[in-house]
């Protein structure tokens, strides 16, 4: 046998099929299930990880919104947004201050709170709803509003007459006749002609009362349409701004004082009252997205043109001085809000 012979007898040996194993390996039922059970844990494993990463995440992003928003302004502005465009479009409607109040970001950077309402019924600040308030990134805000009245079945509320006519049949002198010495309440009412907060308080100044605001006409369906319902035919009622009482805020829109009525000594100092309201009423125009804000900018350049005028107040206080006001032949439309039992420092 040759080199030749030999080389091939050995690539024969090496190359036999009996040499290579062409079955797959056998497992055992135990040893696949083990296999298994550490592929799924090894799956949830790592789900679980990336979960408690996404929650880490989240607290750090949701911690850093927070911690953005408490050191900056952005909260005051949205406490001065709310108490300012309910304050000037409500009659006589009152929003809480608290001095840290709860205010919920969203992860879209949405605020949103609730805050409680109330009106001064004699000495009283009387809760009589809640607002809800969001507050879009964009900064659009809206709110909705839940009375919580005491009386089932009684909608009786302020509304202002424009002075377009001299009806005076409806009002609630009737009812507030026949309540007892002893209670405070709530009355708003009408005057037949315009004038301003001056003259107004003058003629309040005899009566130991306190107002708590005052409904300002500012062009409405005169310099531009509104809505508006008629009753009688000639009595027009319309959305209005308040004059209310000054709030006063900072620079970096925390609220340092407000004041909860027009007393007698503000008789004289009524065109400070004004000043904070077109300050801010300008702000609010100038700062904030709302419904109505085109139509306050009207009402802001009517009032910059013409001055402010007062078609109405609402007032508090002992339910017989507030009948004693019927003998002001200008007044008119009364309606009786909120009645309390006593709660009143009578005039010295």
């Amino acid at each position: 046998m040759n080199m030749r012979d030999e080389f091939e007898s050995h690539e024969q040996d090496v190359l036999r099929d009996e040499d290579f194993d062409t079955e797959p390996p056998k497992w055992s039922k135990k040893k696949f299930n083990r296999m298994i059970w550490r592929t799924r844990v090894k799956m949830l494993v790592n789900a679980a990880s990336a979960m408690l990463l996404l929650f880490l995440l989240y607290t750090v992003y949701i911690s850093a919104i927070h911690i953005y928003f408490d050191t900056t302004d952005v909260r005051g502005k949205f406490i001065r947004s709310i108490i300012t465009v309910v304050e000037l479009h409500e009659d006589g409607v009152k929003v809480e201050k608290p001095a840290n109040p709860t205010i919920e970001v969203t992860p879209f950077l949405t605020q949103k709170t609730t805050l409680k309402l109330y009106r001064d019924v004699g000495k009283w600040q009387v809760i009589t709803g809640e607002i809800r308030v969001k507050q879009s990134l964009l900064g659009k805000l809206t709110y909705s509003i839940e009375n919580t009245g005491a009386y089932m079945n009684n909608d009786s509320q302020a509304a202002f007459i424009l002075p377009s006519s001299i009806m005076f049949d409806k009002n609630d002198l009737e009812q507030l006749r026949k309540i007892e010495d002893g209670n405070v309440a709530e009355l708003s009412f009408s005057i037949n002609t315009l004038m301003s907060p001056e003259q107004l308080m003058e003629m309040l100044d005899s009566y130991d009362i306190a107002v708590t605001g005052m409904p300002v006409y500012a062009g409405e369906l005169k310099d531009f349409d509104t809505p508006h319902t008629v009753g009688g035919g000639t009595d027009y009622y319309v959305p209005h701004l308040t004059l209310r009482p000054m709030s006063v805020f900072e620079e970096n829109n925390k609220l340092s004082m407000w004041q909860l009525y027009f007393s007698a000594e503000d008789k004289g100092r009524m065109s400070e009252h004004i000043d904070y309201m077109m300050s801010d009423l300008n702000w609010m125009t100038t700062n904030i997205r709302y419904y109505g804000v085109d139509q306050d900018k009207q009402r802001l350049a009517y009032l910059q043109k013409n001055g402010v005028q007062v078609y109405g107040a609402t007032v508090t206080g002992p339910v017989r001085e507030l009948e004693k006001l019927k003998e002001q032949p200008e007044f008119r439309e009364f309606r009786l809000g909120r009645i309390e039992v006593w709660n009143w420092e009578e005039r010295s």
